[in-house]
């Protein structure tokens, strides 16, 4: 009876453990992958702190970003260039409509024709021919034909095709002639401007009174002491109304004394300033104003060397030409 009950016992464990086992197996199964990644977890930490960048591969450096090395932002600048900027030059065919309306202000110009050529005398009385090779006088333009004469004042005319003579490349040439005129003069105004600034910075240091050897300076920023003394030189400094213009800048070219420069077309008047030009010291005062050619609309800067009372003369500031 008593191994009958042991056995019975027995057998029920087994069950029971089997039971608990296939129990075990079918919540396995159900959570396979929770448990997967239960297995797997310490596998990975081991890896979280290596690198997944490929040994092989160089990574590209990363660019600091600061306002040295920032490659985004436009440089700075230059107020100097800003003020005295390059002209913006219009393609020769703009300013001639394709070589089909040239402005009279083209004319004359003294061209090599490079076929023959007839001139008709007056009332048509006869004619004359030119050979080709030889210079005569564009005076205006009709068509695609030029009409030339032998001077500007002579009575008799001829047609030519503008092809058949070198009036082109004779425009193109003076026009990049034109231009480089102008980047230089643009050049030598952006220099005197930096000479200028260079001399204020200097004589705002420390010191604060302008060397003697001072070729150019501001006339509201020198000291009493040594604008007395550039009076007793070369007169008293000129006096500027309340619009900023100066007067004896005003009544020279009221009197004509240049044709170029009208009153009314200035658009800015530039400070006085105590300069040495040519060797010889003045009060200068600029202004701007537009001049206008064949080549087109451009601003110009002019300037005043004035003493005693009275302007000298009307130069240039780029060139120092005189102003006509």
């Amino acid at each position: 009876m008593k191994s009958s009950t042991t056995d019975t016992i027995v057998l029920s464990m087994k069950w029971f453990i089997i039971l608990l086992i296939g129990a075990m197996g079918v919540i396995g199964f159900m959570n396979r992958e929770k448990v997967y990644d239960f297995l797997n977890k310490d596998k990975g930490s081991k890896l979280k702190g290596q690198s997944t960048v490929d040994p092989q591969k160089k990574p590209n450096p990363s660019i600091p970003r600061n306002e040295n090395n920032n490659t985004d932002k436009n440089p700075p600048i230059d107020s100097i260039e800003e003020k005295y900027p390059f002209p913006d030059f219009k393609p020769i065919e703009d300013l001639v409509g394709n070589w089909k309306k040239i402005p009279n202000s083209a004319f004359p110009r003294q061209v090599t024709v490079k076929v023959k050529a007839k001139y008709t005398f007056a009332g048509g009385a006869g004619s004359s021919t030119i050979p080709a090779g030889r210079k005569t006088t564009a005076l205006s333009f009709s068509g695609n034909q030029l009409v030339i004469a032998p001077s500007s004042q002579s009575k008799i005319r001829g047609e030519i095709s503008i092809d058949d003579t070198d009036y082109k490349q004779i425009l193109v040439s003076e026009y990049e002639k034109y231009k480089n005129r102008k980047r230089k003069v643009v050049l030598t105004q952006r220099q005197r401007a930096r000479l200028i600034a260079a001399e204020e910075l200097k004589n705002s240091s420390a010191q604060s009174i302008p060397s003697q050897s001072v070729t150019i300076a501001t006339a509201s920023k020198l000291p009493k002491t040594r604008l007395v003394e550039y009076e007793n030189q070369i007169g008293q400094i000129p006096k500027r109304g309340n619009d900023g213009r100066v007067k004896i800048m005003i009544n020279s070219l009221m009197a004509g004394e240049v044709s170029e420069i009208k009153i009314n077309e200035i658009s800015n008047w530039g400070p006085i300033r105590y300069e040495i030009v040519d060797g010889q010291a003045y009060w200068t005062g600029t202004v701007t104003y537009n001049t206008t050619s064949l080549f087109g609309t451009f601003p110009t800067e002019a300037m005043a060397l004035m003493r005693n009372g009275k302007v000298v003369d009307w130069l240039y500031t780029g060139s120092l030409e005189e102003v006509p």
